[in-house]
This record gives structure tokens, sequence and C-alpha cells, in this order.
């Protein structure tokens, strides 16, 4: 006998199916040589991606048993003494400055989505010399690039590595959208673009680092919720506002402000370790060391 969440579930299954629809219409607009084409350039990075981090994954496979909480004791936090747009370094300076554990290797793969992203073609239509003609444009998939980067990582680890790349989350009872196994996340799109569509009412967070990896990715065992800013791509603050409610616990001392510490911001290349920005910063911190 079905249970009190069955019509929700339905919904939300539902809902993807839709979504999915959708999503598989826009792609049939593409030639086959077109998708052939991305699907071979999308296989090639994840096997990329999986040759540069081959380190950082063999370590990972050791380090199986470690809590990420661990690693965040050596991380300094992002740049917030640099602003992209505005007054962003303080409008979310305790995001920026948020503790990240595995930040090299988040910087890693964000630095080489930005440097070498995916690219697609996309038809659009324009107005020339009087006439409306339709054209192909190609367009870089930066954030695209990196999830995939992340979820390869995570494959590569059987589905055990702490950087869980846009997992969902019911948006209503907070609750993960596990696959299988449990600590894979769920998805809804399609082989090409398998982070997009996701059914209405789920929030994804770009970057989730779970605190202990063999278990599910259930908010109460986050540790960093991360959304990632690519250039032209700015924090806003109603985004940063759901995913602290979305790790914020329902009980407990104090949840508004243990929801709030869980989210942090890591904009590329700004927030990466081993950017021209990092390096200027690590410099003026040295100088200052040695005046004291």
């Amino acid at each position: 006998m079905p249970g009190p969440l069955a019509p929700v579930v339905a919904r939300i299954i539902d809902g993807a199916y839709r979504a999915y629809r959708a999503n598989q219409a826009l792609e049939n607009t593409k030639t086959a040589a077109e998708l052939a084409q991305l699907a071979a350039e999308i296989a090639e990075r994840r096997q990329q991606i999986k040759n540069i981090l081959r380190a950082t994954i063999d370590a990972m496979a050791r380090e199986i048993e470690v809590k990420s909480s661990t690693f965040a004791v050596v991380d300094r936090g992002g740049n917030s003494t640099v602003s992209r747009r505005g007054q962003e370094n303080i409008t979310f300076k305790e995001y920026i400055e948020r503790k990240v554990p595995f930040r090299p290797a988040i910087s890693q793969v964000c630095t080489v989505a930005l440097q070498m992203p995916i690219k697609a073609p996309r038809r659009i239509r324009r107005k020339i010399v009087g006439d409306m003609v339709q054209t192909t444009i190609e367009i870089a998939l930066k954030q695209f690039t990196a999830s995939l980067f992340f979820e390869a990582v995570d494959e590569a680890l059987e589905w055990r590595s702490p950087l869980k790349a846009e997992p969902n989350y019911n948006g209503n009872s907070k609750k993960a959208l596990l696959g299988d196994p449990a600590t894979r996340p769920k998805r809804f799109g399609s082989a090409v673009q398998p982070f997009w569509p996701r059914p209405k009412g789920l929030l994804a967070p770009d970057l989730v680092v779970v605190e202990y990896r063999q278990e599910p990715f259930e908010t109460e065992n986050v540790f960093a919720a991360v959304e990632i800013k690519f250039p032209g791509d700015w924090a806003d603050s109603k985004q940063m506002k759901k995913y602290v409610t979305l790790m914020t616990p329902e009980t407990g001392i104090n949840p508004e402000k243990i929801g709030k510490e869980k989210v942090a911001l890591l904009r590329v290349p700004e927030d990466c370790v081993g950017t021209e920005a990092d390096e200027k910063k690590n410099h003026t911190i040295e100088q200052t060391r040695k005046k004291k």
C-alpha cells in the first residue's frame, strides 16, 4: 500500500519525464553529426580529466575513510580581497572565505574547464541585410565541463568521491535524490546532457563536498555546498539564500548558523588555488610576515 510520499514521488517522476521530453525535442533539432561530435568530445574530456587528476584520484581512493573536514583545516578560503563586480567581495565575503576541502583538486578541474571548455553548436536567428536568417554559433559550456569532470572523478572512485557534481535535492523536504548506488546522484537528463533538465522544485548546488564519502549525500552529511561562478556569471543573493535554507537542519542548536556555514562561493579563477590573484595574495602575506 503506497505511503504518503507516493503522490509526491509520482509528481517528481512525471515532472522529470516531461522535462526530459522537452530537452529531447531541443536536442533533436541538432543534426546527428553535431550530437555525435559533442558525445565524442565529452568522452575525450572525461578521459582527459581522469589522466590529469590521476594522482588525486589515487589519493582519494586510499583515503576513503578520511573525513572531508580533515582537509578543510589547511584551506585558507577564497580571495575576498578581489572583486569582479560591484560590492561582490563584501556582499558574499563569508561565502568566499569559507574553507573548502580539496580546494586544490576543485581548482584544477575548474581551471581546465575555463581554459578548455566543451563547446556545443547553438542555432540562432539573426537579421542580416533586412532578412532573418538561421545561423549556428559555438558556445562554451564551462560549468557543464566542470560538472562532467567532477562526475568522471566520482565514477572512477566507484561513486565514493567526496565531490558530488550537481546532486539534486527536493526543495521542500530537503531530501537528496539518490541513484544506484546510493552515493551516486540521480539524473534526469540525457546521455549527452545528464545534469539538465531537472524537475521543477529541485535544487542542485554546483558541487557538494560530503563529510563521509561512503554515506549518501543527504544534507546532514554535507560539509560544503559550493556555488561555482565562471567569468560572466555573477553571484546571486537569492540563489545563495536558497542553498542556505536547503542546508539548514530542522532541529538542533542555532540551525540557521549551521546552514549558512555549509555554503561556499568559489569564483573561477579568483578563488582557485594557483591563480595569479592567489599568487599575489601569497606574496603579500609573505611580505607582511617578514615585516613582523
